[in-house]
């Protein structure tokens, strides 16, 4: 029995590791969102072993706005696959969270007239929230 939970354990959580590397692969697949990454991306790929990266940006220097503006596109493009991706992989806001985003800013606010001490007031609002909450 022991074996068998510490087996589902370990199971459970490369589960978790596996599902965290293919979120970071599926950002990475969005492209670089930098123009001088994609730069650097397209004129060295293909090249193995050492290059001369003073030689590269030498080159991105020596481009012309124009010649860089194709750049600055294509980082722009890859940068809104990027957020779409990332946002894709957001979870919902649950119904406590939903409602606290409703409610604390008066709460805080009231609890703000009462004590001077922000931290004080941020606790009080956090508590009259949830007890708000669990009244329903």
């Amino acid at each position: 029995k022991k074996r068998a939970a510490l087996k589902e354990k370990a199971d459970a959580k490369r589960a978790v590791v596996e599902k965290k590397r293919a979120e970071k692969k599926a950002i990475r697949a969005s492209g670089a969102v930098r123009p001088y990454s994609l730069f650097v991306q397209q004129t060295t790929s293909g090249k193995k072993g050492k290059f001369d990266m003073k030689k590269v940006a030498a080159e991105w220097k020596a481009l012309s706005e124009g010649q860089k503006q194709k750049y600055l596109d294509q980082a722009k493009q890859n940068l809104f696959k990027r957020r779409a991706t990332r946002q894709s992989m957001k979870k919902s806001p649950n119904k406590y969270a939903l409602f606290t985003k409703q409610h604390f800013s008066a709460e805080y606010t009231a609890a703000r007239k009462n004590t001077t001490n922000l931290k004080d007031a941020f606790k009080a609002a956090s508590r009259a929230v949830a007890k708000k909450f669990k009244s329903q």
